[in-house]
């Protein structure tokens, strides 16, 4: 979504049908578009259809944009509008609803399998396969993106769709709550279900391409399941108690944000001083976020020439791209 001016100037260019402005805007934004509408619709064709016609609708009405918001946060309206209609036309993916936001059933879905963790101290017992430091030759950052692409692509489409726009485009929290009328909390729950299904996806994947046993496949001892369970949901605010590693990855994604109070953030780090395994795993957040991010690649030129020459026909503008024709 990086270009190389501010709203004001790109407002400007929009209404002005500045050519080369225009042709920026449509090659920078394009990828980040098509990235939202894919989570919309079940087909690549239907999102790449449903962002035409999401760019045909912010040239041709851009004189209505009031800079109520960003102009960002307007056209992926735009586009999170029309790929929903698109998307319900394939009979296949329903439409988000302005309510009940949140998956259900799945609130506190554990972020790691409980089985992970010692029963009765809540301390790992089979700790987080540290992927993110495994050799280049054994596992490159292109691989590990394709990976994550993958495990983005089958999360429930709540979760991709608050996933993408977070950690791939790069929206804040603020500008996702506008699109999705979706509130903190609700957001904080499917963006941190999401990650977690992510993480553990490339935590199976490295394991079983390098050979090294799958953590996640380690089953606890009769002895251990028979033990008192320590709290499952995460350490409360306010609580004195230390945090246990079984807490903290319910944790990483509030404490990596700067959204926890200041005394629950001062006892996970008081943990993570002391524990290993937990810096470990927040290291593969981490690297994993980094990741994300750098799944929005250039679009093709044939779908840029595509919505060139769809502008060009709205708007009777001449809006070309050099060197690359129209379908």
């Amino acid at each position: 979504m990086d270009v190389a001016f501010d709203d004001p100037a790109a407002i400007a260019a929009l209404r002005s049908r500045d050519e080369a402005r225009v042709r920026q805007l449509v090659a920078a934004w394009t990828p980040g578009m098509l990235r939202l509408a894919r989570a919309h619709t079940v087909s690549d064709a239907t999102a790449e259809d449903a962002v035409q016609d999401a760019w045909v609708t912010v040239l041709t009405g851009i004189e209505r944009f009031e800079g109520r918001s960003t102009l960002r946060t307007w056209v992926m309206g735009i586009v999170i509008n029309t790929a929903r209609r698109a998307g319900a036309r394939e009979h296949r993916t329903l439409p988000f609803s302005a309510t009940g936001w949140a998956d259900r059933g799945d609130e506190w879905d554990p972020a790691v399998a409980p089985g992970r963790f010692h029963p009765q101290t809540g301390h790992w017992v089979s700790s987080p396969l540290r992927w993110d430091l495994l050799p280049e030759e054994q596992l490159t950052a292109a691989e590990l993106r394709t990976v994550i692409d993958t495990a983005l692509t089958a999360l429930p489409q709540r979760q991709r769709a608050v996933m993408i726009a977070r950690d791939v485009l790069g929206l804040s929290g603020e500008e996702v709550g506008t699109l999705y009328m979706l509130g903190d909390g609700n957001q904080r729950v499917l963006l941190h279900r999401g990650r977690s299904k992510v993480r553990a996806a490339v935590e199976h994947y490295a394991a079983t391409s390098t050979g090294r046993p799958d953590p996640a496949a380690a089953e606890p001892s009769r002895a251990r399941m028979s033990e008192p369970a320590v709290q499952r949901r995460p350490a409360r605010p306010g609580s004195r108690e230390p945090v246990v590693c079984r807490q903290l990855v319910e944790l990483v994604n509030d404490y990596l944000e700067g959204t926890l109070d200041t005394g629950l953030r001062d006892r996970v780090q008081e943990h993570l001083a002391a524990c290993h395994h937990c810096n470990g795993y927040v290291a593969q957040v981490r690297r994993m976020l980094d990741l994300t991010a750098g799944l929005a690649p250039t679009a093709p030129l044939h779908i840029v020439a595509r919505l060139a020459a769809a502008l060009r026909n709205a708007t009777g503008s001449d809006i070309t791209t050099p060197g690359v024709t129209g379908r």
